[in-house]
């Protein structure tokens, strides 16, 4: 097993099997990954392996799902919703 630099945590050591034409590597569950999270790989030059993760939209990943934007609205008050008054209303 490697050594690990300060920032980092070794969760353990895995080995690359087959699934179709791909290489699969396993992702424990102790390293706190959820299912159908989005990573970058990336090849560095040294040949490691780097995995980032892909930024993802709040509105559509489900972190702002438990937020009530309706009630918070109502709270503040008067927040413009209001209806089109310039060029915002223009028919294509």
């Amino acid at each position: 097993m490697m050594k690990s630099k300060t920032d980092e945590h070794v969760i353990g050591e895995y080995e690359t099997r087959k699934i179709g034409h791909s290489l699969v590597l396993t992702v424990p569950k102790k390293a706190g990954i959820a299912e159908k999270e989005k990573y970058l790989l990336v090849k560095k030059d040294d040949g490691s392996l780097e995995y980032r993760p892909v930024q993802t939209n709040p509105w559509h990943n489900g972190d702002y799902d438990d937020i009530d934007f309706e009630k918070i609205n109502q709270e503040l008050g008067s927040i413009d919703n209001g209806s089109p008054v310039g060029k915002e209303n223009v028919e294509w």
